[in-house]
């Protein structure tokens, strides 16, 4: 499956390229002479995702599983955790 599309391309397979992001979660690039210019094409889903983890990581909330995960004092029960205050 195509990844990279030139403008022309892209403008062709519009619609097939939506369908594309959509389906696999893999994002396309939209690919120029100048690499200034270039594009890439996700799915709504995947931008709302990314948007989450941006937000998430800027909160600090990333940092702290990552903590919990390389703890090794044993099992912690989701119920204890002050999820208000990550």
């Amino acid at each position: 499956m195509q990844t990279t599309y030139s403008p022309a391309q892209a403008q062709k397979d519009f619609y097939q390229i939506l369908e594309q992001v959509t389906a696999n979660h893999q994002p396309v690039t939209i690919q120029q002479p100048d690499d200034a210019l270039n594009a890439v094409i996700i799915s709504k889903q995947d931008f709302q995702a990314l948007q989450t983890t941006v937000y998430l990581a800027g909160q600090g909330v990333l940092a702290k599983v990552k903590a919990r995960e390389q703890n090794n004092d044993g099992f912690t029960d989701v119920d204890d955790i002050d999820w208000d205050n990550l």
